[in-house]
């Protein structure tokens, strides 16, 4: 029996950014085993400072994607059709380029929230959008979201039934490798791990500002920022660093991918996360540092808390730094406390948030929309 076709649609690192990296997992899963998967790479290959802007390039790109997506659908005639939707109202007029051709060439739908924001989208949209966004989103045989607290996003677009929760997945490559140095973390300064978008609202600029307050109980510490340094905040940071004589502390470096991130993480004491982002979901990040065997320092944001419980991380208040430090440094007191908090989230992982248990539940998402009448 032939098997049905799922036509992705979705950007793939680099930059690295949440739904490209989760279209890379998709991807990279064994979810062809059941399907017969066909990609359409909707990638911007600049720098993550593009998101979000209106220019020439984007709107070529747009129309391109646009043309290749028709393209594929005549070509292909996929079973189902499978994409994120965004939530700035930029971004989802880019997207009705292909809701709103799925909705006419009647191909059943999926499509996925990475986070946040389509209910705020709706409630402040015109009444043009307002039409727009219930005329594209539903015709979705089924929405994706990544916890409980996102299913009142479709209130008015889709009924309750049609939508299903299914939690990110990572592959086991971090934390296959953390087993293997359990309980050997190197000597020398703690080294404090902040690994993701370097935007304000992900937080990196508030832990930036805890450094001074942590320095005044340890200065046998280390801050280490990992991502796109290209972005115009991180040139003010690194301006604030050198002015306040921080460079001895805090360390940018770069973007790190594959066997350079895990070693990053593997070498970190503590990851910080202390993200207030918008659109936040679920981060990747966090499940990264999760596998890595780390504890945690971030906040009671998007799903968060619902992938840490209370026993894998020091909570803080969102743009607080001082509140931010003090957690830092009880963390820092107690190697015990960071081990065990280290094996919880390690724990949790390996329960919940694998790439295999991702597929099979992405997998039954897609069954359902293929079964349902």
């Amino acid at each position: 029996m032939p098997k049905n076709s799922v036509l992705i649609i979705g950007p793939t690192p680099p930059p690295a950014q949440g739904v490209a990296v989760f279209t890379l997992a998709l991807l990279r899963s064994n979810l062809g085993s059941a399907f017969r998967i066909v990609h359409l790479d909707t990638s911007d290959r600049r720098t993550l400072a593009n998101i979000g802007r209106l220019d020439f390039r984007n709107m070529v790109l747009a129309l391109r994607h646009g043309l290749q997506f028709q393209w594929l659908i005549l070509r292909q005639l996929p079973d189902l059709i499978y994409m994120p939707v965004a939530t700035t109202t930029l971004g989802f007029l880019r997207d009705c380029l292909f809701l709103a051709s799925a909705r006419l060439f009647q191909r059943r739908l999926v499509i996925q929230l990475h986070g946040g924001g389509l209910d705020v989208l709706y409630a402040e949209a015109n009444a043009a959008l307002r039409w727009l966004m219930r005329f594209c989103l539903g015709h979705a045989t089924r929405a994706i979201v990544l916890g409980e607290c996102f299913r009142q996003d479709f209130d008015g677009l889709l009924p309750l039934q049609r939508i299903r929760v299914v939690p990110v997945g990572i592959a086991p490559g971090i934390w296959e490798a953390a087993k293997k140095v359990a309980g050997g973390r190197k000597a020398g300064r703690k080294q404090i791990l902040y690994l993701g978008m370097l935007v304000e609202s992900k937080g990196f600029w508030d832990l930036i500002r805890a450094v001074p307050y942590v320095l005044q109980e340890t200065k046998d510490i280390e801050f280490r920022f990992v991502g796109d340094t290209s972005l115009p905040e991180v040139q003010a940071a690194k301006e604030w660093v050198r002015e306040h004589s921080l460079d001895d502390y805090v360390k940018f470096l770069g973007p790190k991918w594959g066997e350079e991130k895990t070693q990053v993480l593997l070498e970190a004491d503590i990851f910080a996360f202390p993200t207030w982002y918008p659109l936040e979901g679920q981060p990747a990040v966090v499940l990264e540092a999760m596998a890595a065997g780390l504890p945690i320092i971030t906040t009671r944001h998007a799903t968060i808390p619902d992938m840490l419980g209370e026993d894998g991380a020091l909570y803080v208040r969102q743009r607080d730094p001082k509140d931010i430090a003090e957690k830092l440094c009880l963390l820092l007191r107690s190697e015990d406390v960071r081990r065990k908090m280290g094996l919880t989230n390690q724990e949790r992982f390996k329960q919940c948030y694998t790439l295999e248990r991702l597929t099979q539940n992405m997998g039954d998402a897609f069954e359902e929309a293929l079964s349902s009448s």
